[in-house]
């Protein structure tokens, strides 16, 4: 039979068709469920319709159950970890697979910690701004259309002897300053038209979060139990929030990128600077800059590459820029994220006195929520110690004491061991303290990191994890016994005038 003849829809191609069929799938489901349930509950002095029935004016079922809990903080938190993403343009020899691979990655790093994705968007947005400053102090037309685009990898230097690797806006400034290429004739109507992301799809997530939101606030109002994901949920629109004010104006989904073509060489650009070592790209010495956490990432994602586990593009110069690549927060900006990544923490804090079905539960709860708020003010003391104080009080002392005796000693460097094997013993834990310090592969010395650092955040790290964890194990646990009030819904009406 033919399409027409069975009256079937149009095969969907629109993100709003997509987005919105797991609602009508979830219709269906809840209320197949619920006239199933209405039915089960029949009495025996009930009467059972027939065919030849007839009802006048019935009211619907009235509260929530289990699945429409769920559906709608999972769906939340779906939005607010998938749609809010925008991620740098692919390598030119990229598959389609690999780009949904990263983007499932970026998924699961903004599902299990929403606050590292609020980071990075935050980063780039400071970087745009810089960017649109400095472009316009050398007047030049720049918009932070075109800043996003640039730092995401959206430009491509060609030199004049084919060696081609992304650059980024600040690098692009240095190009144009030095008279190695022209300011590229790029429009933001030709950014935007490039730019393949549904304008549905984040009025949906606004919306989605909205609407969340206002529930939330009703049921607090009207003192009805909010539920462990709900406000798991709660928590992870703080940060969404965030990121999609700081991502409003980059563009998403690019798959091509722009080719500036220089008549310079690559030697005739970098000049003394041709033979230095680099991480991504021969122009790193222009725009890259490592601080506390992007060191201690490089740390975390090298004992990933250790194991097996490698996300950064190979070969040198890369073919696109990281998706995880987490710019400085200058200044006061680093307390913006402190502060929005305390109150995601507090959020948690708020289910303080909740009725779980049991005290071990409440108990462990409450510690999570600690332990986040206190991995956060841990992480804030450790590096300010380690990065900033330590260093400024050990100068101090080395000014009033002067050089350490050992350096005008010859003899204690030739004195023999205490004991027979001390000196390998030493020599291996010299080794792996090294190796703790700087595990990039290269033995990068910006990547460098002092052991009082980073075995703290180990540990910190790990116990984040763990609470964690628990909270979204909580989340689920809690369903199998909630107070009766957690399946009532609100009751708009009385927000209403009456008459």
């Amino acid at each position: 039979m033919s399409r027409t003849s069975l009256c079937l829809p149009p095969k969907p191609t629109h993100a709003l068709f997509i987005l919105l069929s797991p609602y009508i799938f979830k219709n269906c489901l809840v209320n197949g469920v619920t006239a199933a349930n209405t039915n089960a509950t029949f009495t025996a002095n009930d009467t059972i319709a027939t065919p030849d029935s007839r009802q006048g004016w019935t009211s619907a079922p009235t509260g929530r159950g289990t699945l429409s809990i769920l559906w709608s903080s999972g769906f939340t938190m779906f939005l607010c970890s998938w749609a809010i993403l925008f991620l740098n343009v692919p390598g030119s020899n990229d598959t389609r697979f690999q780009v949904y691979r990263r983007k499932l990655y970026m998924t699961t790093l903004s599902f299990l910690g929403p606050e590292f994705i609020f980071q990075i968007a935050l980063g780039q947005w400071i970087s745009a701004w810089h960017s649109v400053r400095d472009f316009r102090a050398s007047n030049h037309t720049w918009t932070m259309k075109h800043a996003y685009f640039a730092d995401m990898g959206g430009f491509v230097l060609r030199t004049k002897d084919d060696v081609t690797f992304p650059i980024d806006a600040k690098q692009l400034l240095y190009l144009i300053t030095e008279g190695h290429l022209d300011l590229p004739k790029l429009d933001k109507r030709m950014i935007a038209d490039r730019n393949k992301v549904d304008g549905a799809l984040r009025v949906i997530t606004m919306f989605q979060i909205l609407w969340f939101v206002i529930n939330l606030c009703g049921r607090a109002a009207q003192q009805l139990t909010i539920t462990c994901v709900e406000l798991t949920t709660a928590a992870f629109i703080v940060c969404s929030i965030g990121t999609l004010f700081c991502w409003a104006q980059k563009p998403s989904d690019i798959a091509v990128s722009e080719t500036l073509q220089s008549e310079k060489t690559i030697e005739e650009i970098l000049g003394a600077r041709m033979h230095e070592p680099y991480r991504q790209t021969p122009l790193d010495f222009i725009s890259r800059k490592e601080w506390p956490w992007s060191i201690y990432w490089s740390n975390w994602i090298n004992i990933l590459r250790n194991l097996g586990i490698v996300f950064a593009p190979p070969g040198k110069p890369v073919d696109r820029f990281e998706n995880t690549i987490a710019r400085e927060l200058p200044g006061a900006t680093i307390w913006v994220f402190l502060g929005v990544t305390a109150a995601y923490s507090a959020v948690f804090i708020c289910g303080w006195n909740y009725s779980f079905p049991t005290p071990t539960e409440q108990f462990l709860w409450r510690a999570a929520s600690i332990t986040m708020m206190g991995s956060l003010i841990a992480y804030w003391a450790i590096t300010e110690f380690a990065f900033s104080t330590y260093p400024k009080i050990k100068q101090y002392v080395s000014t009033l004491v002067g050089p350490r005796k050992q350096e005008h000693d010859p003899e204690r460097n030739t004195r023999s061991p205490r004991w027979p094997g001390s000196e390998n013993l030493v020599r291996r834990a010299q080794y792996v303290a090294e190796c703790i310090r700087n595990n990039s592969v290269d033995k990068d010395p910006a990547l460098y990191v002092p052991l009082k650092a980073i075995l703290p955040i180990y540990i910190v790290g790990f116990l984040y994890c763990c609470a964690r964890t628990y909270i979204f194990i909580a989340d689920a646990i809690e369903l199998r016994s909630l107070p009766a009030d957690a399946y009532s819904t609100v009751d708009w009406t009385v927000y209403f005038p009456h008459f």
